[in-house]
């Protein structure tokens, strides 16, 4: 069976994916950085979908060293890999007072570790001449906001990497799709701003995937937004 490769595979929206391609049949290669929620997400899977395999890796993207060597690892071990979702990432309000760790760390987790392991993978897909790559990127990498713009620099720059692998990939076969949600109901988000049941939940995201992955070799889906209704009604007060 042909491998899905997930980052952030243990919880959120990378679970509710891997849950899915589970379905799908699927099997699955799940890396994050915490160790006992990557074990529980395998028990939790194993025991709805017993036919699957699942292997799990712990990595932090913080550390891009370790990400290049994990990538080249899983590469080396598993084959073909025909779905890549990159969903880790870290949110911080920190703007302009933020000081150099702080950048360092957000972008080496939401961009440099993203984009060394999606070239990796990337390349492995243009010599199989298939595959799908998705990227979780945010709406805020469209319309900037001052409380978050740093992440919303990461999430430009996902947007603006995942459009280049696109039209690159795209004489091979390979899909890729940009997802550019606003808030969804994750544990990033839960700050009290929003009710959880008015957010974006992580089910919708799960079908958007699904929708891109039925459409047909020649129908092409490089980028979709979807926008949360209270947020979009508080834009029109």
């Amino acid at each position: 069976m042909p491998y899905a490769l997930i980052t952030g595979g243990n919880q959120g929206i990378g679970y509710a994916i891997a849950c899915h391609l589970a379905q799908k049949g699927y099997d699955l290669i799940l890396v994050a950085k915490n160790k006992e929620r990557l074990i529980k997400a395998k028990q939790a899977l194993s025991g709805l979908y017993p036919a699957i395999k699942i292997s799990i890796y712990r990595c932090n993207f913080a550390h891009t060293s370790s990400v290049e060597q994990l990538s080249d690892r899983i590469l080396r071990q598993y084959s073909p890999i025909d779905i890549l979702v990159n969903s880790a990432g870290v949110l911080t309000t920190h703007f302009i007072e933020a000081d150099d760790n702080t950048i360092d760390h957000l972008l080496s987790i939401n961009l440099a570790s993203t984009l060394i392991l999606t070239n990796k993978v990337a390349q492995h897909m243009q010599q199989q001449q298939k595959g799908h790559i998705f990227t979780l990127a945010s709406n805020t990498g469209i319309n900037a906001l001052p409380k978050i713009g740093l992440y919303g620099v990461t999430k430009a720059a996902l947007i603006n990497y995942s459009e280049s692998l696109f039209k690159h990939l795209l004489p091979y076969g390979v899909k890729v799709t940009c997802l550019c949600p606003s808030v969804v109901d994750t544990n990033m988000t839960n700050d009290g701003r929003i009710d959880n049941e008015a957010k974006i939940q992580p089910d919708d995201i799960v079908k958007a995937v699904d929708f891109a992955l039925s459409l047909s070799p020649n129908a092409l889906l490089p980028q979709m937004t979807i926008l949360c209704r209270p947020i979009e009604l508080e834009k029109l007060k």
